[in-house]
């Protein structure tokens, strides 16, 4: 049954006639009056005694009308049962960059999923400026990033050290071996990646010139030209036991000289996390063993 139906019906009865509950509804008297017609038709009765263009509710459309109002009722009650859960529920505004998202969310959110069902998770992927600025802007409650330099108004707690590896088609302790005679390409995520930062100081801390970098938008992309052979990357060691990552036969090499990085929950300092966000802290923490 078409509520619109139920509900004209019901304006109509209350207002006295089809003029004023036109004028009631904001439309036409002629659209009432067809939703009328078309109501009697699918109950198999006519509703109303008809005098000119007077309606008079007959004893079928006294009969009918409780029913319609309770329907009507019915539906106001549900809409708002449902606009109270979705106010009581809890929500997590979280950001991530892609390789943390790629690494250590799946298996966290399904855990969270367990214990906090009703938990409206909205997720944004993104480069740590970006993050940073939606913070600031109170478009995020949370996010996990490898920072870069650290902002005013902003909260770091040490989440997790996430071990760093040289990856390349060929052995890249043997590449770099031959430096600085080898110059290598350098394969990075884009400008403001923490990762690129770490690998450019690293580079330049063993007087290691790169020929060029090369910059992409999704750690993808980095992978397969590093198979290609078009270059090394610096990349997170737990990346590479994705799948995805595995299928390019890359090889890596950790220099005893080349730290962690260290990743860090970063949040307003005006938020506190509440339970939900406690537990994703500690599944995330968990995740990055």
């Amino acid at each position: 049954m078409d509520l619109a139906l139920l509900h004209t019906f019901r304006t109509v009865v209350e207002a006295g006639g089809a003029l004023k509950a036109s004028q009631s509804l904001g439309c036409a008297q002629s659209n009432v009056t067809a939703r009328l017609k078309t109501l009697e038709l699918r109950v198999g009765t006519a509703l109303f005694d008809r005098e000119g263009k007077r309606l008079r509710l007959n004893e079928a459309g006294r009969r009918y009308l409780p029913f319609a109002e309770r329907i009507l009722a019915l539906v106001d009650e549900a809409a708002a049962s449902a606009r109270t859960l979705a106010a009581a529920a809890p929500a997590l505004r979280f950001g991530s960059m892609e390789s943390s998202a790629a690494m250590h969310l799946p298996r966290a959110m399904a855990a969270l999923r367990e214990t906090h069902p009703a938990l409206q998770l909205q997720l944004e992927v993104g480069a740590e400026p970006a993050l940073t600025e939606l913070l600031l802007e109170q478009r995020l409650d949370l996010a996990l990033t490898a920072s870069l330099a650290e902002r005013a108004g902003l909260r770091y707690e040490a989440a997790f050290e996430e071990p760093l590896v040289v990856v390349a088609r060929e052995d890249p302790a043997e590449l770099l071996a031959q430096a600085p005679l080898y110059a290598p390409t350098l394969l990075a995520f884009r400008e403001g990646c923490p990762y690129r930062a770490i690998a450019q100081r690293w580079l330049e801390s063993r007087r290691i010139a790169c020929a060029r970098v090369l910059s992409f938008g999704t750690y993808a992309g980095v992978l397969g030209c590093a198979a290609a052979g078009m270059g090394l990357a610096v990349l997170p060691r737990r990346l590479l036991e994705l799948p995805e990552a595995a299928a390019h036969g890359l090889q890596s090499y950790r220099p005893r000289d080349l730290a962690p990085a260290t990743s860090y929950f970063v949040s307003r300092r005006d938020w506190q996390p509440d339970v939900a966000a406690s537990a994703l802290m500690k599944l995330l923490r968990r995740a990055a063993r």
